[in-house]
């Protein structure tokens, strides 16, 4: 078993994307190629590794749009989940750009263990894209919930 002490968080880079992507597959339906996200870092966005002695237990990866942050994707090893990985890669990304004016995200309808994490960081629901994610294997197309966090607005007390 883990303990939050073992892990350490750490910039991601191009080297890093081997491993990101063996998880991008195990953790989504909806992957992103491994060209995607050579591409993704590229063009400037950011990565953020949380790592078990090299092992990664988990990314953060977002792309800031002028004065905004948006979380594209946040995904955690099976075996790190509900040992607070999520939750320290996204408080590190609040206090990195602390000094941009809101962070947004999506995140699917269903998924209510993340939905309570970023309520507990002081997201707020926003909004709802209907039908936004591809069909699943019974045609269905869930809905994401559109979140977004002010940080001109928050308090200090993230860290």
């Amino acid at each position: 078993m883990n303990t939050n002490d073992e892990l350490t968080l750490r910039s991601g880079d191009a080297g890093d994307l081997k491993a990101v992507f063996q998880l991008n597959r195990k953790v989504f339906d909806e992957a992103w190629s491994e060209g995607s996200l050579y591409a993704a870092l590229d063009s400037g966005f950011d990565l953020l590794l949380c790592e078990d002695g090299g092992l990664l237990a988990g990314y953060l990866l977002s792309q800031d749009i002028l004065d905004e942050v948006h979380i594209m994707q946040v995904a955690v090893d099976e075996s790190y989940r509900c040992q607070g990985v999520a939750t320290r890669l996204s408080r590190q990304l609040l206090s990195c750009k602390a000094g941009m004016a809101v962070v947004l995200l999506e995140v699917r309808a269903s998924n209510k263990p993340a939905r309570s994490l970023y309520a507990s960081l002081g997201f707020c629901e926003n909004g709802l894209r209907k039908n936004y994610y591809a069909p699943d294997s019974n045609g269905f197309r869930e809905d994401a919930v559109l979140m977004s966090l002010c940080l001109q607005q928050r308090g200090t007390s993230m860290a």
